[in-house]
């Protein structure tokens, strides 16, 4: 393609990837997180710990339930940003801080887990390394 039409999809693309970002600044709801949060986790998360947040017994734990997910939020922030070394577990540094604490959010108020708290994107960006 010529110069001018990749200029003019890089503005395109530019242009609908703004249309969908989130405002750092929005003030979530804990039903907002919680919706966002279920699409984060069917989009990321599904494939190790399945829909009913059981996971694989002795390869990939189980969430609900979890002492990490219904313990403390920053353990399980951190846990999610940074991965666990020696297991599947990857580090999720990749995903917004919005989407960080959506899917967060999401875990600890989903199947036997009835934490009842919201995590903010500010909370997740306080904690990126």
């Amino acid at each position: 393609v010529t110069a001018e039409q990749y200029a003019a999809w890089v503005a395109g693309q530019k242009s609908r990837m703004a249309a969908t970002a989130v405002d750092p600044g929005k003030q979530w709801t804990l039903d907002e997180l919680k919706t966002q949060g279920e699409k984060i986790y069917a989009g990321n998360c599904v494939a190790c710990h399945q829909a009913t947040g059981m996971g694989l017994p002795k390869v990939f734990p189980a969430l609900s339930g979890s002492k990490i997910v219904n313990g403390p939020k920053d353990a399980q922030i951190q846990l999610v940003l940074n991965g666990r070394a020696g297991t599947a577990m990857a580090p999720f540094k990749h995903l917004s801080d919005a989407d960080i604490a959506a899917v967060v959010t999401y875990t600890r108020n989903s199947w036997t887990n009835k934490v009842g708290d919201a995590v903010t994107p500010a909370e997740v960006k306080a904690l990126r390394k």
